[in-house]
């Protein structure tokens, strides 16, 4: 593995610990939320659920760009 190829492999996990970290939050929130049960809480909640989505989305993605990068 090349140095530029090392240097793109620690940003990388650098962005998929981020990534999982700002999922962990979303769903605490999301957790918070739905124990509040208020009617106004709906677009939040709906919200977030789009935000976990997105998030995981997103750390899948890296961790196949990660694999990539380790394989070669």
């Amino acid at each position: 593995m090349n140095f530029l190829s090392k240097k793109v492999l620690d940003f990388q996990k650098k962005k998929l610990v981020s990534a999982e970290e700002t999922l962990k939050k979303y769903i605490t929130e999301m957790e918070k939320l739905e124990k509040i049960e208020n009617i106004d809480n709906s677009k939040e909640l709906e919200n977030h659920k789009k935000m976990i989505k997105i998030w995981t989305e997103n750390i899948e993605k890296i961790k196949k760009e990660i694999k990539k990068i380790e394989s070669r």
